[in-house]
């Protein structure tokens, strides 16, 4: 037997053996990848600090959940405005109303004042105390008379709205009602809110109503100061309301005077006699230039 063979072959075998564990150790997994590095430096810090930690209180979760309620009570709100801001841009949408102004012994009032609130742009009622408006959707309306209290009236989508002012020396407050219906937007429906005399348009609802020099405060002077009591009147213990109308030109002179209801006894030669007297008015304006307009004024007889 030949003492070479046995060696050689545990030489090969122990080649075979080596050449296996380098492979494995080369393409094999490695050993410390299934073993947690708990003595590297680093790790080692991090949890050392992590035991240090004491458990989250009580306190700290409250206002970890208060936040997030807050976050969340945010985007709620956010998303309502932005739809009550669709709301508005859609209640914004102009409709024509309508209505009849009354005092409070339900009589109608001619030349009663019906503004729209922030714009300005107004219309008076006519010999029967009605008018015609057209204003946004979610406007609101001044409502006001001498000599009486004035109201604001929500719109809120009404297209008929009725108001009775009551009188400043009255105990009780000025009313209104409203009415929903069906929307006119073509404006056809009502009295036209221009007409033409031949010398131009006249317009009944303007962006901004005539004044007089001094306001209603001038006005009211000046009739106090200018009005004569008609001797008839006096003899026949006659009062009451003349209730005159008349078209601003855009020069603030006046012209088309006419007595819508009067007393008698003189009462109304001499209102319109007090309207030719009055100075230049304020014309009134729309987009910016001076319009002629129609406007209804009440002039009181009243005996001491």
């Amino acid at each position: 037997m030949n003492p070479s063979k046995p060696f050689s072959a545990r030489l090969r075998f122990c080649q075979r053996r080596l050449d296996n564990r380098l492979i494995s150790y080369t393409f094999g997994p490695k050993p410390s990848a299934f073993v947690t590095p708990f003595f590297e430096p680093s790790t080692l810090k991090q949890r050392i600090l992590m035991l240090q930690k004491s458990e989250t209180s009580r306190w700290a979760v409250f206002k970890y959940g208060f936040a997030t309620l807050l976050i969340a009570s945010l985007f709620v709100f956010v998303a309502a405005c932005e739809d009550q801001s669709k709301k508005e841009i859609t209640s914004q949408e102009p409709i024509t109303i309508s209505g009849e102004i009354l005092s409070s012994d339900g009589k109608p009032i001619p030349g009663a004042e019906i503004l729209l609130k922030g714009a300005q742009t107004g219309t008076t009622t006519d010999a029967k105390g009605q008018y015609r408006f057209r204003v946004p959707a979610n406007g609101t309306l001044l409502v006001s008379f001498v000599g009486h209290k004035s109201v604001e009236i929500p719109v809120a989508g009404s297209t008929r709205i009725n108001a009775r002012l009551a009188l400043a020396t009255e105990g009780q407050e000025s009313s209104f009602s409203g009415k929903k219906g069906e929307t006119d937007k073509s404006g056809d429906a009502l009295a036209p809110q221009v007409t033409d005399d031949g010398k131009g348009p006249i317009f009944s609802v303007v962006e901004k109503l005539p004044e007089f020099p001094g306001g209603m405060q001038g006005l009211t002077r000046f009739i106090n100061d200018n009005l004569q009591y008609p001797e008839a009147a006096k003899r026949a213990y006659v009062s009451g309301k003349v209730f005159v109308s008349f078209v601003i030109n855009t020069d603030g002179s006046f012209q088309d005077i006419q007595v819508m209801k009067g007393v008698g006894f003189g009462t109304d030669e001499e209102t319109v006699r007090l309207i030719k007297s009055m100075p230049r008015w304020k014309p009134a304006l729309n987009d910016g230039k001076a319009v002629r307009v129609r406007y209804n004024l009440p002039i009181k007889f009243q005996l001491e």
